[in-house]
């Protein structure tokens, strides 16, 4: 089925595009030593804090989305597919499974070499989505036995199959990325067999070779069990008791008539969901940035050629990478607010085609804007804006990183004297506000530093 397809593909894009922001030892050289000084003294300070809470989000922002990727395929088990199309979606769903457990082994096993560590792991921390005991509740799915067993029925599969698995690699880039990956996999696989038998449980690899429908399935299904109920347990604390409904978005139809009528090339929008994977593990209560392009109608009155579906007038950075989308994806949210450039036409041309020419590219999870080859959602606004008409947005350190989140987005847009709050919805407001009372709003809305 064609949407079986463009699951597994959305799917895999999330897979290969999170891989990067799962910590390696290289990556946590200053991590350590902080943790070193932390232990010497018996605590840590802010700074070391924020840099060991900063990466740990990061994780488990990582672990999130690869969790959502197998969640999204999922529902392909209960459709017909030809041998072929099933072994791709054991593909994307084991890459996923194995990068989970290889990750939280990895973060597990730096916690427990020092305590001072873990003990500050299993802090809660508001700003970033983190519940108490987030440490020790992974080290017990980890360590449990029923999951080895599980990650072990869906690798026995993966032995019997990978000589058909591994040319899948020949389909397309993204594709290669993924096999890439699974190969990349394959001596924690075999380290993790090693856990399973240390456990003294025999097994049979034979009876899992037969290439039909029902081995495939069944190995599906212990991936999934792997990873439980994962997903509605991410989503939970991140859900206000006073929703009408878990799932309803605040931005109603009449809301989003209301604001299309506004909007004009160039627009910044920030939102926020107040129960997507999106949000979660990320500081403050703006987590997200679009690129309103224009309707067809618009552009053309820039001299601008739409080079996407008519229909599809945003170009946003998530999770699947930097696509043209339609405005009702991007505003079904519970919460906005519309950043309008104060530039001429010739500026704003300019940044709408900057704009464009990054359409295509990744999601970087690492958030690292020193790189251009791939892009976070905020990313893509400042790629867009710095440098026309002399604009100037300045890079902030986070995990050795620099990089703009949502919310220094606006506090640096807010500074400058080309950019004006057109409109703003939240809970609080209850409906769409405007100008001066939406700018008071935005200030109030969050620690804005302006």
């Amino acid at each position: 089925m064609l949407n079986d397809g463009n699951n597994i593909r959305q799917a895999m894009e999330q897979v290969v595009a999170a891989a990067p922001a799962i910590p390696l030892q290289k990556d946590l050289t200053l991590i350590i030593e902080d943790s070193v000084r932390a232990s010497a003294r018996s605590y840590y300070l802010p700074d070391e804090d924020e840099r060991l809470r900063s990466v740990f989000a990061t994780y488990l922002r990582a672990r999130s989305i690869l969790l959502e990727a197998l969640d999204s395929i999922m529902p392909i088990l209960q459709h017909k597919q030809n041998w072929h199309n099933q072994l791709r979606t054991f593909a994307v769903g084991f890459t996923a499974g194995c990068l989970l457990i290889r990750a939280s082994k990895f973060i597990i096993d730096l916690a427990k070499q020092n305590p001072v560590i873990w003990n500050k792991l299993d802090e809660s921390e508001l700003r970033y989505g983190i519940q108490r005991k987030t440490i020790t509740n992974l080290y017990k799915s980890l360590s449990s036995p029923r999951k080895i067993y599980q990650f072990h029925q869906a690798s026995r599969f993966f032995e019997a199959t990978k000589n058909e698995i591994f040319p899948l690699a020949n389909i397309s880039e993204l594709d290669r990325e993924l096999i890439q990956l699974l190969k990349e996999e394959e001596p924690f696989i075999e380290s993790r067999r090693r856990d399973f038998l240390g456990l003294r449980i025999r097994y049979r690899i034979y009876d899992i070779l037969r290439r039909n429908s029902s081995g495939y399935k069944k190995a599906m299904f212990h991936l999934f069990r792997l990873t439980g109920s994962a997903v509605a347990e991410l989503k939970r604390p991140m859900i206000k008791s006073n929703k009408s409904s878990i799932g309803s978005k605040r931005v109603t139809p009449s809301i989003l008539s209301e604001i299309c009528t506004k909007l004009l090339p160039g627009d910044i929008i920030i939102t926020r969901h107040d129960d997507a994977l999106s949000n979660l593990f990320l500081p403050g209560f703006w987590p997200h940035a679009a690129f309103y392009m224009g309707n067809p109608t618009q552009l053309n009155a820039l001299n601008i050629s739409n080079p996407s579906n008519p229909n599809h007038i945003i170009i946003e950075s998530k999770k699947d990478g930097v696509k043209f989308r339609p405005l009702n994806e991007t505003l079904n949210v519970d919460n906005f607010v519309i950043i309008r450039p104060n530039l001429s036409q010739k500026f704003l041309t300019q940044a709408i085609q900057t704009a464009i020419s990054h359409a295509g590219k990744r999601y970087d999870f690492m958030f690292d804007f020193t790189k251009a080859n791939r892009l976070a959602c905020t990313e893509l606004i400042y790629r867009a804006y710095h440098g026309i008409d002399d604009l100037q947005f300045t890079l902030k350190e986070r995990s050795g990183r620099k990089c703009i989140s949502a919310e220094d987005l606006i506090d640096q847009t807010m500074r400058l004297n080309k950019f004006e709050v057109l409109a703003l919805f939240t809970e609080e407001t209850g409906k769409v506000i405007y100008a001066a009372e939406a700018r008071a709003a935005l200030k109030e809305s969050y620690s804005s530093q302006w």
